[in-house]
């Protein structure tokens, strides 16, 4: 059981969680062979394997430290150290139901992909390989990246914030947020991506082309990735569950950033959010500038709109009742 005097304060289990990021982060830039510049990105595929393998023992390491810590200073017993890590008991149930209410919220989006863009003809075994299997900034952005970032960010951090006996609301809407912070270092990589030969790192980050564009985007993802976070946060401390999280990581980079304007068929705006949420992702399509002279009737267009809000509405009013769980960290 967890002890009925915090172990550690909630500025300890904060600073952990710091440390997890770090740990997460450096490596993308203490090694050669990690970093993004103007030949290799952190699309091309020798980068991404150096990552996934940089981001494996990252997450060790950070396990390692986190049970150490539960089990030496908390005296946390072995089994409810596996429940904190939301690891058992595993509940296919309360997977299913967290994964429905995520869904629910991204209706409008599913309408549009599987509906309006006839995508649903696609849909099975062999798109699924291809997608994830064949192609590695697939398997970075739908596995990787939301294995390892739930691990990090949702099972390690909250069971610390646990240990420091902090509430369930407060874990909900501030351990997300250094979730979003650890994004902003794509400010850093798309300054050294676009230095020039012979410029200064200065004299790129000082140049409007590359550092407005690299502000909004890094600002965007923080608000876009924190707000993510809120929601795997709150079903995590609801259902004790990392998969159920992890699939929820996994489905929202799959499906990118929902429309919030402009008629459907059509690409609007420019390249803003990170497509995997996470600090080793791309800068995914969700916002595409486009042109396309065939309109879809506006019937389509009202019609999403109409299930995006209700989609909105619905995840509001279900969200306890589809989260409900016998193997809840904690209560709101």
């Amino acid at each position: 059981m967890v002890p009925t005097t915090p172990a550690i304060s909630p500025h300890v289990a904060g600073g952990l969680t710091v440390l997890f990021t770090i740990i997460y982060i450096a490596p993308f830039y203490l090694s050669p062979t990690l970093r993004s510049n103007s030949i290799a990105n952190r699309n091309t595929p020798s980068v991404i394997q150096a990552r996934i393998r940089a981001v494996v023992w990252s997450c060790v390491t950070s396990v390692v430290i986190t049970v150490c810590v539960l089990s030496f200073k908390g005296h946390v017993a072995p089994r409810e150290v596996l429940h904190l890590l939301g690891v058992y008991p595993v509940s296919i149930i309360d997977t299913a139901k967290s994964f429905l209410l995520v869904a629910i919220l991204f209706a409008g989006p599913l309408f549009e992909r599987a509906v309006v863009e006839g995508e649903w003809r696609s849909w099975g075994a062999v798109t699924v390989k291809e997608t994830v299997y064949d192609d590695l900034i697939g398997w970075r952005n739908l596995v990787v990246g939301p294995v390892s970032e739930e691990l990090v960010f949702r099972s390690l951090a909250i069971s610390l914030f646990i240990l420091a006996q902090t509430s369930a609301r407060r874990i909900t809407f501030t351990s997300p947020l250094i979730f979003g912070v650890a994004h902003v270092h794509h400010l850093h990589e798309t300054i050294n991506s676009s230095r020039r030969p012979g410029a200064s790192y200065l004299s790129t980050a000082l140049t409007p082309s590359v550092i407005l564009p690299g502000l909004i985007r890094s600002v965007f993802q923080f608000l876009y990735t924190s707000l993510f976070g809120f929601i795997a946060a709150f079903i995590y401390l609801r259902t004790s569950s990392l998969i159920a999280c992890i699939l929820a990581h996994s489905f929202c980079n799959w499906m990118g950033l929902p429309r919030f304007w402009g008629r459907v068929g059509q690409e609007v705006g420019e390249e803003i959010l990170d497509q995997s949420h996470s600090p080793d992702g791309n800068v995914a399509d969700a916002l595409r500038a486009g042109t396309d002279d065939q309109q879809l009737s506006i019937i389509w267009t009202i019609a999403y709109y109409i299930i995006l809000f209700s989609g909105a509405i619905a995840f509001w009013k279900l969200r306890w009742s589809l989260t409900h769980s016998d193997s809840a960290l904690t209560e709101f």
